[in-house]
């Protein structure tokens, strides 16, 4: 067992096992980043103690021991890409929102509008 950071390699078992705060990953980002691994392993998600989430890959025999460290980095990177992935879709909300608005307000009140975006009223005056 090799021990690293934020997670253990079991070289005999070929699986790479990490434990998760919840206080900093919520749920969600901890499992969409478990997701991207999903093609070359089997994903085990469970609760891991104290506010912790144990994440267990388990990878096919062929897999050697660099494979399996450069998986648990790989995994603390696509951790960060989709905590900053889900922070800037929080943040960017009220805009989508507001866009959907204005693009599904004319719709709301009957308006059609042309290919090019003028109203058929505007259209019909040209």
């Amino acid at each position: 067992m090799i021990d690293k950071n934020n997670f253990k390699v079991n070289i005999s078992q070929k699986s790479v096992v990490l434990e998760i705060s919840k206080d900093i990953f919520p749920i969600p980002v901890i499992l969409r980043a478990a997701y991207h691994f999903i093609d070359d392993a089997k994903v085990i998600v469970k609760e891991g103690g104290k506010n912790k989430i144990k994440v267990v890959f388990y990878f096919p025999e062929e897999t050697g021991k660099e494979d399996l460290e450069e998986i648990g980095y790989e995994f603390n990177l696509q951790l960060i890409s989709s905590f900053l992935e889900n922070e800037e879709s929080r943040n960017n909300a009220g805009i989508r929102d507001t866009i959907m608005k204005a693009a599904l307000l004319p719709q709301q009140m009957g308006v059609k509008l042309s290919s090019r975006g003028n109203t058929s009223k505007e259209n019909q005056e040209k």
